[in-house]
């Protein structure tokens, strides 16, 4: 059996940044909140609140505390109430997230009636369409594009879609409008991750993609990857059955970008567990890197 990992794998520069925020904050000795899960990753969040970090599931509720934005941000009424109710805030916002919200407001400011690609009921995408206003529409990659009455329009994404989705809709609306502004605001280690992952997942017969089962990217994980090879979403490595890896030999590990080390550790030690293996893993280096040349 060959065990390999995709480049790219586990944190992000955005969610490395708000757990150091986090653990910072929690060291000043004081009681830490995050309006909402700091990262979609449900093991790392009962972890972090062990350390202190509690998670809060309103703006009003809080009161002269010290308050941590997660790194997918919040809506901007949210963040006027923090500061209204006397609260220091700590914003972890990723900072290619921020980047929609100014571009969103500058699109208003402009003139222009945006559009934003992604999932409505992401917390991401809910915090970016508050940005805007009532002309501020949303659509996913599987729905129609909605009637656009404006002659001219901005297109903006959230920051973990797929770049072919942005390509396809932005085709779709050449032919609806005279004037497009197309911003690309997919991060870079998105489209690394994907790129990463597809590749893998064409030289394997089967990919496990750890991470949160809310976690958007590591869905996106999931479904591309399923287009290539057998593809499982797993949590931790308790899910894994052994019949899962029945009568495959080439195993590819992929994983989100609120993914620990720690947990692509305990899958991959899982499997040797498995295969009758012993000499297990310490670190995430010590697991064999798919190199993507063959792609």
């Amino acid at each position: 059996m060959i065990i390999r990992l995709a480049k790219h794998s586990g944190f992000c520069f955005g969610v490395r940044r708000a757990i150091q925020l986090a653990v910072e904050a929690v060291q000043e000795g004081q009681p830490v909140y995050s309006l909402g899960e700091l990262i979609h990753n449900p093991q790392y969040v009962q972890e972090m609140e062990s350390r202190g970090v509690r998670v809060a599931s309103s703006a009003e509720s809080l009161h002269d505390s010290t308050v941590i934005i997660r790194s997918h941000g919040i809506t901007k009424q949210q963040h006027e109430k923090l500061l209204e109710q006397g609260n220091i805030v700590i914003d972890a916002t990723c900072p290619y997230v921020s980047k929609t919200h100014e571009l969103i407001r500058q699109a208003n400011i402009d003139g222009y009636p945006v559009l934003i690609l992604g999932d409505a009921e992401h917390p991401e995408v809910i915090g970016m369409r508050s940005y805007g206003n009532q002309e501020t529409l949303v659509v996913a990659p599987d729905e129609d594009v909605p009637n656009i009455s404006s002659k001219r329009l901005c297109v903006i994404s959230q920051t973990t879609q797929k770049l072919g989705h942005l390509n396809k809709l932005v085709q779709q609306l050449i032919p609806k409008v005279m004037e497009l502004k197309v911003y690309n605001t997919i991060c870079l280690a998105t489209s690394q991750r994907q790129h990463s992952s597809q590749c893998l997942a064409m030289n394997s017969d089967l990919i496990i993609v750890i991470g949160g089962k809310q976690s958007s990217n590591t869905k996106m994980l999931s479904k591309l990857c399923s287009e290539y090879c057998p593809t499982v979403h797993i949590e931790t490595e308790e899910e894994l059955e052994p019949s899962v890896l029945s009568g495959k030999m080439r195993i590819g590990l992929a994983a989100g970008a609120s993914t620990p080390e720690n947990r692509i550790v305990d899958v991959y030690n899982k499997i040797l567990k498995i295969n009758g293996e012993e000499d297990l893993a310490t670190s995430i280096q010590s697991i064999p890197l798919f190199k993507e040349e063959s792609c």
